[in-house]
C-alpha cells in the first residue's frame, strides 16, 4: 500500500484507472475510503449518501453483463478503434471497453447512492414519479472517495451507465425506492501506473465577469 500523499500531488496524478487487478482490497481500506467520502460537505448537512459495496461474484457478474450490454447499445458494436489508432481518444475507448468486459473482476464495485430530493427548479405540479437523488450533495462525497483511492494507491473510475438498468439493479441488491444510484466506482489495485495527467490549462477555460473575457478587467 502506498504512503498517503499530499492533496495537490493526489489531485494532479489521479486519473481514471479502468484496468484493475483482481487482488482483494482489505476491508479496513474500504472502510477508510468510505469514511473519507462521509467527510464531504452536503446540502443542509443532510449527509444523504449511502453505499452498497458489491463483492459477491454473482452480483458483480450481474452488473457487468448489463453494463457491457448498455455500453454496446449506447455506442454501437463497432466502437472499437482501429488497432493502428494510438490517439488519446482511442486509448480511452479501449480502456472503457476493457472495463465493460472485465467489470466483474474488479474486487469492489461501489454503488454510491443518494436520498431522492426534487430540485428547486421543478415545481410541485411537475413532480411525477421518483425524484432524482440530490447530485450536488453526493458528488463531493464521490470525489472524496476517488481522491482517497488515489492517495492509498488504488485505482478507481467514476461510471454512470448503471442508469440504463437502474430499476433492475435496485431489485437485485435491495436498494429502497427513496434512494437513487448516483455513481458506480470500480475499485482495485491498478494494472497501469499513475502519473501526471494532461488537462486543458485553467486560464483557457476561465472567464472573468463576462464569457470570453479571459483576464480580469
Amino acid at each position: 500500500m502506498a504512503d498517503e500523499m499530499g492533496i495537490f500531488e493526489t489531485m494532479y496524478t489521479m486519473r481514471a484507472m479502468r484496468r484493475l487487478k483482481p487482488d482483494p482490497v482489505p476491508l479496513e481500506t474500504i472502510r477508510k475510503i468510505l469514511e473519507a467520502g462521509t467527510q464531504a460537505p452536503s446540502g443542509q448537512n443532510l449527509q444523504a449518501w449511502a453505499f452498497v459495496v458489491l463483492q459477491d461474484p454473482d452480483k458483480k457478474k450481474f452488473f457487468q453483463e448489463r453494463y457491457h450490454k448498455a455500453i454496446l447499445d449506447r455506442f454501437g458494436e463497432g466502437m472499437t478503434p482501429d488497432p493502428n489508432d494510438t490517439s488519446s481518444f482511442a486509448r480511452t475507448v479501449r480502456s472503457a471497453l476493457h472495463l465493460a468486459e472485465h467489470m466483474h473482476e474488479a474486487p469492489v464495485l461501489l454503488l454510491v447512492c443518494g436520498k431522492r430530493d426534487w430540485p428547486f427548479a421543478v415545481p410541485k405540479d411537475k413532480r411525477v414519479g421518483h425524484a432524482p437523488p440530490s447530485y450536488g450533495s453526493i458528488y463531493p462525497c464521490v470525489q472524496n472517495i476517488l481522491l482517497a483511492c488515489r492517495a492509498l494507491g488504488l485505482g478507481a473510475s467514476l461510471t454512470t451507465m448503471h442508469q440504463m438498468f437502474e430499476d433492475e439493479l435496485h431489485q437485485r441488491v435491495g436498494i429502497p425506492d427513496d434512494y437513487g444510484v448516483v455513481a458506480t466506482i470500480p475499485i482495485g489495485f491498478p494494472s497501469g501506473k499513475f502519473g501526471p495527467v494532461k488537462r486543458r490549462p485553467a486560464p483557457d477555460v476561465t472567464h472573468f465577469d463576462t464569457w470570453g473575457q479571459h483576464q480580469p478587467a
